[in-house]
């Protein structure tokens, strides 16, 4: 018993004309109900502010070492690092997570 609605040709045509319909619709679709935008478009380019490489003069490395020796070695800048740091992050303690891992460090 052959269902001539399962046939090749048939439903070769039905699947065509299920292609083609809704592209008919939107072809007949009234201009007035698009809304026409006016974008202010500019472009920046990410390489605007791209300095070049400047070769720097190169000192003595015993002349950097006395120096950093004259300001005060490796702590005078982890001093300095300590003085920029904001006061408020750390007198304030940790909300929420300060309890993990043994409570307070």
């Amino acid at each position: 018993m052959k269902n001539p609605w399962l046939s090749r040709t048939t439903l070769s045509r039905w699947l065509a004309a299920a292609l083609v319909v809704p592209s008919l619709a939107f072809a007949q679709m009234p201009e007035s109900g698009a809304t026409k935008v006016d974008y202010q478009l500019s472009y920046r380019s990410a390489l605007s502010g791209y300095e070049a490489y400047k070769e720097q003069p190169v000192q003595s490395w015993r002349e950097a070492n006395d120096k950093v020796g004259e300001i005060g070695g490796w702590r005078a800048y982890a001093k300095e690092m300590r003085q920029t740091a904001p006061e408020a992050s750390q007198s304030q303690p940790a909300q929420g997570h300060g309890a993990h891992g043994g409570g307070k460090q």
